[in-house]
């Protein structure tokens, strides 16, 4: 089963309001036999992390509606994972297709894809590339991933652990599914204390995150100060991958705890991932830090289509020029990686 297609996670998050119609997500999964193509029309796009506010703009200096458009992602949820519940299909590609042709939506996009979704162009869609930091699991311990660092770089990441262990605290992976309502209410309100720090927008709602100890490949990293968790790190895993996802630390303590992001969202769970021969692990969107402990930068896709003929040509021009620029970025990115 998929770590995020599958049914169950995607009614988990549809059935706790945080990807609703009333919210500007309205599913609208195509399906053949057992089999669906995940798909939202939506209002806005927000929580998407493919990022086509400037598309929509011009659309509004064009005198023309952006929204709805049709999406296919999973919501809120920036990783490389199948858009597909059960295996690809790419007649569902060529239905979806019609079927927003038919209906009063500006555009489709395909967010997160693999080579697979290539076949997209023969219907009309442009790529674009866009970049994440993963950490590939190349290692036989951590000790062995610190070898392959730079000398500053190790001792670095070796006074940041050493810190942490010596902080007033314990720190846990923690099965979802052993935790109690209590527990993830107290979770979710450290969720939301990043959402106010960013003055974001929680997508999330407390419901979804009372619904994470249903989940079999969920977990969490906890810091304990007595018997209050005082920080969180959400991750789900798949066969060959791990995903992190949200992080939240009380504010009291904020502060107090220097390297506590860096050891409860990264370090942990790459020497996790070493420990349990997991492959790669995506660490969440943006975040060129991530690039200084051994993360490489690696090549984001998505597909895209816009109904309108005139606008879909300078688009398309526009990004397969920003495509060459991300590309030389990346080679850029590789002079700042920590290896030997």
């Amino acid at each position: 089963m998929h770590t995020f297609a599958n049914s169950h996670f995607l009614k988990l998050i549809e059935d706790s309001g945080s990807a609703c119609p009333e919210r500007g997500w309205e599913p609208t999964h195509l399906a053949t036999n057992n089999n669906q193509l995940i798909s939202y029309i939506k209002s806005h796009s927000y929580g998407e992390y493919i990022f086509d506010w400037a598309w929509a703009d011009l659309y509004h200096r064009m005198g023309q509606e952006y929204y709805p458009k049709l999406i296919h992602a999973i919501p809120f949820t920036p990783v490389n994972n199948s858009k597909f519940t059960q295996e690809f299909d790419g007649t569902l590609l060529t239905k979806s297709f019609n079927m927003y042709q038919e209906l009063n939506l500006s555009s489709e996009h395909y967010y997160f894809t693999d080579n697979s979704y290539y076949c997209l162009k023969d219907l009309g869609f442009f790529k674009q590339i866009t970049t994440q930091y993963h950490f590939i699991n190349e290692y036989a311990s951590f000790e062995d991933y610190l070898s392959k660092l730079k000398k500053n770089k190790r001792k670095s990441i070796k006074k940041e652990r050493k810190a942490c262990h010596s902080y007033d605290i314990e720190i846990k992976k923690v099965c979802a599914s052993e935790l109690t309502t209590d527990e993830l209410k107290q979770i979710y309100g450290l969720y939301l204390t990043t959402i106010d720090k960013k003055s974001a927008y929680a997508y999330l709602t407390l419901d979804f995150f009372l619904g994470l100890n249903t989940l079999e490949n969920c977990f969490f990293h906890l810091a304990y100060k007595e018997d209050s968790i005082i920080a969180m790190a959400l991750f789900f895993e798949s066969t060959t991958k791990l995903y992190g996802r949200y992080w939240g630390v009380h504010p009291l303590h904020q502060n107090k705890y220097e390297f506590l992001h860096f050891e409860m969202c990264y370090y942990m769970a790459m020497e996790y991932c070493i420990d349990n021969k997991l492959e790669i692990f995506e660490a969440g969107a943006q975040g060129e830090q991530k690039l200084y402990r051994g993360f490489r930068p690696v090549e984001i896709e998505s597909w895209h289509h816009l109904k309108n003929t005139q606008l879909h040509e300078a688009i398309a021009n526009h990004v397969k020029n920003q495509n060459l620029s991300v590309k030389q970025y990346h080679e850029d990115l590789k002079e700042l990686l920590p290896f030997k």
